[in-house]
């Protein structure tokens, strides 16, 4: 029977492993679509029109619309995603892990994304030099502070990736292997996907985290308010004018740590929830009559 059984289940971890690799392909092939066009039209222009290529003049160019076509690009995912699964007349709540949860277990991102945010900020300027040098080029293209800026990272940007990451490619892995294994490879893959050593190092952190929370949860709809948290706290700093003393961005800093301590202890309970040990399975004559109705629990392993 075992011996049955088996290829069966290692073609069923192909298909979820095919079926992510689309997802994520969806997802980087709509921004180079998007993105495309612009640079091909700048490099093109530039070489045309000029002996000498203006750099500074490209990559102000490319920064201030970077946000906007960021933004296209996860409406544009957005978009196929949803049409393909209307199409199929599937359940969104369903097809996207998109289901309800308790208000408590629904806030649990959300109240750790200060405490998060605080404790990346601090590893962070704990990093060499050199690196931090390296990692504000790369963050150079992020607009912080504008409408655009706030409503791609804070916004379109989080909803997106969890509906990719989580939703879809961690949910379909979960199908088939251990809940931690698939909660490390769609963290992975997520923090690769954001190209610079740093970001993938705290992607991956947050990855994991958020992916930890969904599956204690049964739903994408934690992270997503989670990582909307997170990505807005960084908007809202990045608006807060820089002196030369610093004293403003200590103050919210302060402030952050205040709500990063206060926030859990206020949602304890729906965070304690997340580390009580998964229900025991039911014994074999309680289970339901037909294999399509049981819920299928990856934590159950």
């Amino acid at each position: 029977m075992m011996n049955e059984r088996k290829p069966d289940r290692v073609g069923q971890v192909f298909a979820a492993l095919g079926k992510s690799v689309c997802y994520l392909a969806l997802f980087l092939g709509m921004q180079v679509a998007v993105m495309l066009p612009l640079i091909v039209s700048i490099v093109s222009e530039a070489i045309t029109g000029e002996s000498v290529v203006d750099e500074d003049a490209i990559l102000a160019l490319l920064s201030v619309d970077t946000m906007t076509l960021s933004m296209i690009s996860g409406l544009l995912t957005l978009t196929v995603v949803l049409a393909f699964y209307l199409i199929r007349r599937k359940k969104l709540g369903e097809a996207l892990w998109l289901r309800p949860v308790p208000v408590p277990a629904l806030l649990t991102g959300v109240t750790l994304a200060p405490g998060l945010y605080v404790v990346i900020t601090v590893a962070l300027a704990a990093l060499p030099e050199a690196w931090l040098d390296s990692y504000s080029e790369a963050s150079a293209d992020v607009a912080e502070g504008t409408l655009i800026g706030i409503i791609a990272v804070a916004v379109v940007a989080p909803v997106v990736e969890e509906i990719i990451f989580r939703g879809l490619v961690m949910n379909r892995l979960a199908r088939v292997m251990p809940g931690w294994l698939a909660v490390v490879l769609s963290a992975a893959v997520f923090g690769a996907c954001h190209g610079h050593p740093i970001w993938f190092a705290y992607a991956f952190v947050l990855g994991a985290i958020f992916g930890f929370i969904d599956l204690r949860a049964n739903s994408i709809l934690p992270s997503i308010l989670g990582h909307v948290a997170f990505n807005a706290i960084g908007q809202v700093l990045s608006c807060i004018p820089e002196t030369e003393e610093g004293t403003e961005l200590v103050i919210a800093l302060g402030v952050l740590i205040v709500i990063g301590i206060i926030a859990p202890i206020l949602d304890r309970g729906a965070i304690a929830a997340l580390f009580r040990p998964a229900p025991k399975p039911l014994p074999a004559q309680e289970l339901p009559a037909k294999p399509q109705d049981y819920d299928y629990d990856p934590w159950d392993l």
